[in-house]
């Protein structure tokens, strides 16, 4: 391993003491050293990181332990590998003489207890995503913090008696799934129970919140924003102010966080581009502009769209004077936009007013996907605009709310 570095001022350090990890840092002016029960080994630095990361976020919560008793561990062995069942009156080598154990075998059971703390060195460090602030993975977490005492072989049928949601449901299954995938990968588990474990169903039942808007329907919504139609003469906030968002998010169909996480460096006014490689996330913390965190798009995809004469002129008007870094569309208090507080306080009420029902700011996006079916563009090419990844996506949430077709292919007789 060679000789210990020092460490940064205000970072903690692990050190070699005696064969063993100890990690030591400073904090409100007292030193703390804390013994790992792990050999100090290459192998073993993956304790003192998922440690480093534990004690780190505490502190930064609050919520540090001076007694450092919530930080210290028991000595555990390494997972052990589970081997096949042996057959029925195989005969087992001890104390130089055969033994038939019958039905006996030298499985171990491996609970999810042994692998939480490898979940989380998972996600911290190969999925690089704060497991804290992020609900996909924070509350697979809590998941399986609730099933420690369960064998993982049973995991499948304990997932199945979930009663939630399918989306739920699926989310759960592809986070403990791909973190199974990696231990088997890892060689600490012979096998993954989730493999075959199919996705349950979503019922293809398009809700009304998000049932996309017609073309007029949403140029009497962009002119009712854009002239203040409904905005109450109180108001300390105009709705024009969101109009180029609102303009925005309906003439290009990207998520919300798409949108709000838009940087100036990313609006290429000549080659007449916009592209959308990365969101201004809403965490479990809440939407607003200190609860964000940034992060890729959904599918981790770079997307470039190209702009109309009206969406670059209204985008040259937004970057103006703005640094590279600084985002397109602001608040009035020049923060990013907190879309659960303008769908409330704006969208809503604007589209109850219209007459067009209780709708989610998310419909801008259906509108656009259904909009552009409608007109002719390929599936291929609707998908790679919204950021799909793969073409199913578009085929199955627009075509089949899109227009009905008026006629069938014809087959050309020959003469």
């Amino acid at each position: 391993m060679g000789p210990t570095k020092k460490s940064n001022k205000g970072e903690i350090s692990i050190e070699d003491h005696r064969g063993k990890i100890r990690l030591r840092w400073r904090y409100n002016g007292v030193r703390y050293p804390l013994n790992l029960p792990y050999a100090y080994t290459a192998e073993n630095m993956h304790h003192a990181t998922v440690k480093i990361a534990e004690i780190k976020l505490d502190i930064l919560k609050g919520c540090f332990d001076p007694t450092l008793e919530k930080y210290r561990e028991v000595p555990s062995q390494s997972l052990p590998i589970r081997k096949p069942a042996r057959q029925k009156g195989s005969p087992i080598q001890q104390n130089g003489s055969q033994v038939d154990r019958g039905n006996q075998d030298d499985n171990y059971p491996i609970n999810i207890k042994d692998l939480l703390s490898l979940f989380v060195y998972w996600v911290i460090n190969i999925k690089s995503v704060d497991i804290e602030n992020t609900s996909y993975y924070f509350n697979a977490k809590r998941l399986l913090e609730k099933w420690k005492d369960l064998p993982i072989d049973d995991v499948p049928e304990k997932l199945n008696s979930l009663k939630v949601a399918p989306t739920t449901y699926n989310d759960r299954l592809t986070c403990i799934r791909g973190f199974f995938a990696w231990l088997f990968k890892k060689g600490k588990i012979p096998a993954n129970p989730l493999d075959d474990v199919k996705r349950r169903k979503k019922r293809k039942r398009l809700s009304d919140k998000r049932r996309p808007l017609t073309e007029t329907e949403i140029l009497l919504f962009l002119d009712a924003i854009k002239n203040d139609t409904y905005c109450p003469a109180a108001s300390q906030f105009k709705h024009s102010h969101y109009y180029p968002f609102f303009h925005f998010i309906f003439q290009t169909g990207v998520r919300n966080a798409e949108a709000i996480g838009l940087r100036v460096k990313h609006v290429n006014l000549v080659l007449r581009t916009v592209e959308i490689s990365e969101t201004f996330a809403r965490t479990k913390k809440g939407t607003n502009h200190s609860a964000r965190i940034r992060k890729g798009t959904k599918t981790e995809n770079t997307r470039y769209l190209p702009l109309s004469d009206e969406l670059l002129d209204m985008l040259r008007v937004q970057v103006k004077d703005k640094q590279a870094d600084n985002f397109v569309f602001l608040s009035p208090k020049g923060l990013s936009i907190d879309d659960h507080m303008l769908q409330q306080r704006i969208f809503k009420p604007v589209m109850k007013a219209l007459g067009f029902g209780d709708k989610d700011l998310y419909v801008a996006r259906h509108s656009y996907g259904t909009r552009s079916i409608e007109q002719g563009i390929p599936a291929t090419s609707t998908a790679y605009a919204m950021g799909h990844s793969t073409v199913e996506t578009v085929i199955r949430n627009y075509v089949a709310i899109a227009k009905p077709s008026t006629s069938l292919a014809q087959i050309s007789k020959k003469n």
